[in-house]
């Protein structure tokens, strides 16, 4: 159970429900839009606030509660709950670009910027976020930065190619969206209801009394009866979530310890701009969106032809459905392989009891397997025992007093992700010719205090990064190899994409396995956001 709620460090009455605990949601849309006229925006906004729209933490905890699914990891939560059935609740949540801040914020703000920049341009403004990358945005960010291709990307998310001639920064962004509505319900019916609401409090459609247009639209859903909770792959998604101090339960023993609230939640410990933040930015935080088209036939096709050609470990009948758990990190129940390596084990769904060690053995999970690459556990911490195989030193109890377990904090990269499901199922044509038709995927969201820790160290220096984690000798030459799904190896002039993997009989040396170029995840691109706290959104970005 989370901590009494008069005793958390973060006030979830402040915060929106999307970061913490979760909306829930069978059904979500996000509404990606673009201010059309700031004063009566601010109003409409207002109004909204005014009559308790925006769904705080503790409404999304109290509904969660009352229907068994707090705990988000567990068979209860992912359990097939008919329509008919479900105990209604809608959600809006609101974030802004950068563009869209700088049309919401208050003028006298923006006045005390430029002089801060005329006077020192590397100077900290404290009335407005600083935060490199926001102001980027993701196309900016990732196509310079890492390896996201133009033309891969979605129209929506890809910059015309005249505002890239453009010097000025506010010229060559004024493209993207000023900022998206995030709308959930228990079914399709209520959340298209709750979608024309929030559309006519702010006159969507009316010439002369609108705010704001929607420019264009991502309608998600979770997977129908047993596979809720499961990704289009197959795989149990959102089990390890970083818990966080001071808010949820402390950690059982074997499980990444707690993480400060500075991480999630700005203008907390923990948060690195926590000195030099706009104090009204408190309790808010960074958003990322990106679509991930998956194609399942395609990654279904890859396992059954590579797995026999892999020596040993990877042949009967089982040995496609092992592959794509190692390159997984998890089967498809959910059980790590870190506890179950052969044959997946379902009762130990959702099992968070591991960190990897030995982390120089080869002989559990492949070091750039999605789990370990996104967070990567004793990779990135100090010893306690040995790095050998076999060696059973008891781990000390999370945030115990113990030397050992000093080196065992959680590291800054941590992330809440949010994301949901979008597509129809896969059908029998795509089964019987093995290829993609119909569009289906992830709405891949995430939540950090900083996106150069969060999201956009996890892309550019782990999972596209093949030498990553580091000191994996046993994988000499190869390295451990990029992440499998997310690796951003979109173009001709970066590495081809490989994974290291044991071969069950030699553990001095890994077998190369080629991955190509993304073959079963397109990443369609997206953009970053910040999601204010209620406070903010009522003194800072609406107007009584």
């Amino acid at each position: 159970m989370p901590v009494a709620k008069e005793s958390r460090v973060v006030d979830t009455d402040n915060i929106q429900g999307s970061i913490w605990p979760r909306l829930p949601k069978h059904f979500e849309s996000y509404l990606f839009f673009k201010i059309t006229d700031k004063d009566k925006f601010r109003k409409h906004l207002r109004i909204l606030l005014d009559s308790n729209e925006i769904t705080t933490g503790t409404q999304c905890e109290n509904h969660l509660r009352g229907v068994g699914e707090l705990e988000e990891a567990c068979a209860h939560s992912r359990r097939d709950v008919p329509e008919p059935y479900r105990v209604p609740f809608t959600a809006i949540n609101v974030a802004f670009s950068h563009m869209g801040l700088l049309k919401v914020e208050k003028p006298e703000i923006e006045v005390k910027f430029a002089a801060t920049q005329k006077e020192d341009p590397d100077a900290y403004c404290k009335d407005r976020i600083n935060e490199g990358l926001f102001e980027k945005g993701m196309f900016d960010d990732l196509v310079y930065e890492g390896a996201d291709s133009p033309p891969a990307l979605h129209p929506d998310f890809r910059a015309p190619a005249a505002n890239l001639e453009k010097s000025d920064p506010l010229q060559r962004w004024e493209w993207r969206v000023d900022g998206v509505f995030i709308v959930a319900a228990h079914n399709a019916k209520a959340l298209r209801r709750k979608i024309v609401d929030l559309e006519d409090a702010f006159y969507v459609g009316d010439a002369n009394q609108s705010s704001m247009k929607i420019a264009f639209r991502r309608d998600g859903q979770t997977r129908p009866g047993v596979n809720r909770g499961k990704e289009h792959f197959g795989y149990e998604d959102h089990i390890s979530q970083p818990r966080i101090k001071g808010l949820d339960d402390k950690p059982a023993k074997g499980e990444p310890h707690a993480c400060p609230p500075g991480y999630i939640f700005l203008g907390h410990e923990g948060d690195p701009n926590k000195r030099r933040g706009p104090a009204w930015a408190k309790e808010g935080s960074f958003l990322v969106f990106r679509q991930l088209d998956q194609k399942v036939p395609e990654f279904d096709k890859f396992l059954q032809e590579k797995a026999p050609q892999i020596p040993g470990n990877y042949g009967g009948s089982n040995g496609p459905e092992k592959l794509g758990a190692h390159l997984m990190g998890r089967w498809k129940s959910g059980a790590p392989v870190t506890h179950a390596y052969d044959e997946d084990k379902p009762e130990l769904a959702f099992n968070n009891d591991f960190d990897f060690r030995p982390k120089k053995s080869i002989k559990s999970c492949p070091f750039a397997a999605h789990i370990r690459k996104m967070r990567p556990r004793a990779d990135k911490k100090r010893d306690v025992g040995t790095e050998d195989d076999g060696d059973n030193t008891e781990l000390p109890e999370p945030d115990s007093d113990e030397s050992e377990a000093e080196g065992q904090e959680e590291d800054a990269s941590v992330i809440l992700r949010r994301g949901i499901t979008f597509g129809p199922e896969l059908t029998e044509e795509e089964k019987r010719l093995g290829k993609t038709i119909e569009q289906r995927g992830i709405y891949f969201t995430c939540y950090q205090s900083l996106i150069r820790d969060g999201f956009n160290f996890l892309m550019t220096r782990w999972a596209s990064n093949a030498s990553f984690p580091e000191y994996k000798t046993k994988t000499f030459p190869d390295g451990p190899g990029m992440d499998p799904f997310v690796n951003q190896r979109l173009r001709s002039d970066h590495p081809e994409g490989h994974i290291s993997l044991y071969d069950g009989v030699n553990p001095d040396k890994t077998v190369k396995l080629n991955l190509g170029i993304s073959p079963w995840v397109d990443q369609r691109g997206g953009e970053y956001f910040f999601t204010p706290s209620i406070k903010a959104l009522k003194e800072h970005f609406s107007t009584a």
